[in-house]
């Protein structure tokens, strides 16, 4: 099992992510513990208020966001963005931490509960519904109808009354449909000696909107002021505001206090000049490689790691801006800009220009703005005072639904010619890796969001934990998926709109498939036990795999060149093909890959979690094309009979054509729902079965999952083209196959020896 480093996000916190299994390595170490100097004022996430004594939080935002109050930050005040409701307000220390090894756990508030809301209840409620509290069924926001989170503007600098410069965190929620529009600043005021969370809230609707104060129970210690009236609302104090533009302040004491009367008002002018967040700057210098002779080589670009908040760089997310700079997305949910990257690297330049999101795992530039995706929605981040920070978190979509499982990420952020955007969600991983939570709409989808961001909509179905995607110039979109249930293996697909990818219960379909789209290939444990992303190669700078795809290995740190061959299957198009490994190693677990526009060249983001080569948490390299002969294969096709490759240079003649220098074998593996697969011969009648576990599902024993059936391959012949690149093996009993592995010991007609290996998948032996 892989998992990634999961922290609380500024929090103080870890734990993991689970995105694949099978690697015969190991767990790479990695952080247990987010330092506190990290924490900001403010997190996204899953967050509970009110811990039961079985350790749960007995009220959840499922799309949350804690902020702490006051200049010395013991209070907080935990929000749900989807409803748009006060999930609860705290005293003390901010929230708990996690360690590294926890999973399914979340962020709960830790301290003084001051009051608590239940779970599916909107916060706020349009005027037509003001007869009944507005629930929510399953996951999901409330639809149009409802009000949900518009954007966040995390600690804007303001001249208060009393002339003292201060910091407020703004939320503003709105009602889609009717256009109603709620703003919300929340503080901390010292009254009659006690001291009370205060939430300012602005409203402009055209019909009206009750807020909810808190449960009747707590309605003694909940004080109102402003336009409007009060009343109760089945076992709620709540707050009617009539249609129009209205302001109203609520203010929250401490058990034991009196209800809050007269607290001071506060009057908020901006200031014309936001006083920046993270106004320090981390300078590094980058490292060329020294590798001689070899067509592609890394280039090391250190992160800044040593920073003064103390910020983790596991990297999530990477692309560039049109003039060259860098941005990264981390696990952590920071976004970092980076300047400076010249062909020498001697100084780069990093800014802090975002934190607080909740694990963002893809990132895209759009005209020269910041999109990320991250596990509540589609985030735009906007420098809206030029101050090279983000001032505004601008939601783009938020249709996305989520649950409690730990497991469910949502992975990478693409766009196609017409604007669309592209991402993907895994579905619920149990503890352990086998099976499934409850599942909802989302879950192992492919999701596509519109170029307004209002519209999201399922564009294929199926997936595992798909840790990366690929957009072809054209518009062809590629995933990788990770072993487990219903995924014998990692698999790189070739994607079609409605396509089903493999696991039935993520498939959203009645009854559950009995068959799936095929991959373009299956991958063997030691080739890639836990897939990332994909990219095509759009530059001219970067040798002959020029147009071409690429494939990313988080599980080995490894770059891979795809080989594909469009056959037809059954009457339909289907791409089979193989890969074959770039001469490289990355130093964390390489996820995500983008093309600089400037330099041409490709460059490589990843972390470090469970069960890979990684050496560290995370990385930013350079793979840059050095002009060296590339010996490769570039091309691979098989026929009845036949494997042929085309290599990047000419062959000598006597060792190609000596069939003792060619190695193949073949095998097949077992789909069902059991977690992996054992290796198995083609040539069985009838592939193993799974044996029933203890827990009543299927699953693998210890011995058979230890077994490898290959079936070897007789190469009789090798025929080499006029110019010395394609190799033709005659294999007379060459069959389909999931598996195929072809190993070369070979030497190049200028007389360099070079050894390789292809993995393949055959589904159809063109004619």
């Amino acid at each position: 099992m892989h998992a990634l480093l999961r922290s609380g996000v500024y929090l103080l916190a870890s734990a993991v992510m689970v995105w694949g299994q099978g690697a015969k390595k190991a767990p790479s170490k990695a952080v247990a513990k987010e330092p506190a100097e990290a924490a900001g004022r403010w997190i996204m996430g899953t967050i509970g208020v009110g811990r039961q004594s079985d350790g749960t939080a007995e009220f959840t935002a499922l799309k949350g966001l804690a902020l702490k109050l006051g200049d010395e930050g013991k209070h907080a005040l935990a929000y749900d963005l989807e409803l748009a409701r006060v999930v609860g307000g705290w005293s003390g220390k901010f929230v708990t931490e996690m360690n590294l090894m926890s999973r399914g756990e979340y962020p709960s508030a830790l301290g003084q509960i001051y009051f608590t809301t239940d779970d599916a209840v909107a916060g706020f409620i349009p005027g037509e519904k003001a007869d009944q509290l507005w629930r929510r069924q399953g996951y999901g926001h409330l639809g149009s109808q409802g009000y949900r989170i518009a954007s966040f503007e995390p600690a804007g600098s303001y001249q208060s009354s009393t002339g003292a410069a201060v910091r407020r965190d703004v939320l503003h929620f709105v009602c889609p449909a009717t256009q109603g529009r709620i703003r919300e600043i929340p503080r901390m005021v010292d009254s009659n000696e006690a001291q009370l969370i205060v939430r300012h809230i602005e409203v402009s609707t055209p019909q009206g909107v009750v807020i909810i104060l808190g449960r009747s129970t707590d309605g003694g210690r909940i004080g109102v002021r402003g336009d409007g009236q009060r009343a109760q609302l089945e076992g709620y104090d709540v707050w009617r505001v009539p249609a129009g533009i209205h302001s109203v302040e609520v203010a929250y004491a401490p058990v034991g206090a009196a209800k809050p009367e007269g607290w001071p008002e506060e009057t908020l002018v901006p200031n014309s000049k936001r006083s920046l967040l993270w106004p320090a700057e981390v300078i590094t210098k980058g490292e060329l490689s020294t590798k001689t002779g070899e067509p592609y080589v890394t280039d090391r670009i250190p992160l800044p790691e040593t920073n003064p908040w103390k910020a983790p760089l596991f990297v999530s997310g990477v692309d560039f801006f049109a003039d060259g700079r860098v941005a990264i997305a981390t696990f952590h949910g920071d976004v970092w800009i980076g300047s400076g990257l010249t062909a020498k690297l001697e100084t780069i330049t990093w800014k802090r220009f975002a934190a607080g999101l909740y694990h963002p795992l893809g990132l895209k530039i759009v005209r020269d703005e910041i999109y990320v995706t991250c596990r509540d929605g589609l985030w735009k981040l906007k420098d809206a005072t030029g101050q090279g920070e983000a001032s505004v978190y601008e939601v783009f979509n938020y249709d996305v639904q989520v649950t409690k499982s730990f497991h469910e990420y949502v992975f990478d952020l693409h766009t196609d010619a017409a604007g669309n955007f592209y991402f993907a969600k895994a579905g619920p991983v149990k503890k352990g890796g086998r099976g499934f939570d409850e599942i909802c709409d989302h879950h192992g989808c492919l999701l596509k969001v519109t170029p307004d961001g209002k519209t999201l909509s399922t564009y294929a179905t199926g997936f595992r934990a798909p840790n990366g995607l690929g957009m072809s110039p054209t518009g062809q979109l590629t995933s990788g998926d990770n072993e487990g249930t219903w995924t014998p293996v990692c698999r790189l697909n070739w994607i079609k709109q409605g396509g089903f990818y493999g696991v039935p219960p993520l498939a959203h379909q009645t009854p559950e498939p009995a068959d799936y789209d095929r991959p373009l290939c299956w991958f063997p444990k030691d080739v890639d036990n836990s897939s990332g992303g994909q990219v095509w190669v759009t530059s001219d700078k970067f040798g002959p795999w020029q147009g071409r795809l690429l494939h990313l290995s988080y599980g080995t740190c490894s770059l891979y060149g795809v080989l594909p061959q469009e056959v037809s299957l059954n009457g339909r198009p289907q791409m089979q093909g193989g890969v074959t490994r770039f001469n490289l190693n990355f130093e964390s677990g390489a996820m995500r890959a983008r093309f600089n526009p400037h330099d041409g060249q490709l460059y490589v983001v990843g972390l470090r979690g469970w069960q890979t080569t990684a050496v560290k948490n995370g990385c930013l390299q350079r793979v840059r094309y050095t002009g060296a002969k590339v010996r490769t294969p570039l091309d691979l096709a098989v026929h009845p009979g036949q494997v042929v490759l085309k290599f990047g240079e000419p062959l000598d003649v006597a060792t190609a054509q000596d069939p003792g220098s060619w190695n193949l074998e073949m095998w097949n593996y077992v789909w069902s729902a059991a977690y992996g697969s054992p290796e198995v011969s083609t040539l069985q009648a009838k592939l193993a079965a799974a044996e029933v576990g203890k827990d009543g599902k299927p699953e693998f024993s210890k011995e058979q999952m230890t077994q490898t059936k290959h079936d070897p391959l007789l190469v009789t012949k090798v025929t080499l083209s006029a110019d010395g690149r394609t190799a033709t093996l005659t294999v007379p009993t060459l069959t389909p196959c999931m598996q195929m592995s072809l190993k070369y010991n070979l030497r190049s007609s200028d007389g360099t020896d070079f050894t390789g290996r292809v993995v393949n998948t055959i589904h159809v032996l063109s004619p």
